[in-house]
């Protein structure tokens, strides 16, 4: 059980190192050329 509670956690942090990583600038940067208020 508790490698079950280890791989759900370790895919967590791969989801938010994803997103933090690729997913967050590649918004900005579409965001910006269209012209859109980026979030800070």
């Amino acid at each position: 059980m508790s490698r079950v509670f280890l791989a759900i956690f370790l895919i967590l942090l791969v989801g938010l190192a994803i997103d933090l990583l690729i997913f967050s600038p590649l918004e900005r940067r579409v965001l910006r050329s269209r012209g859109l208020p980026v979030a800070r």
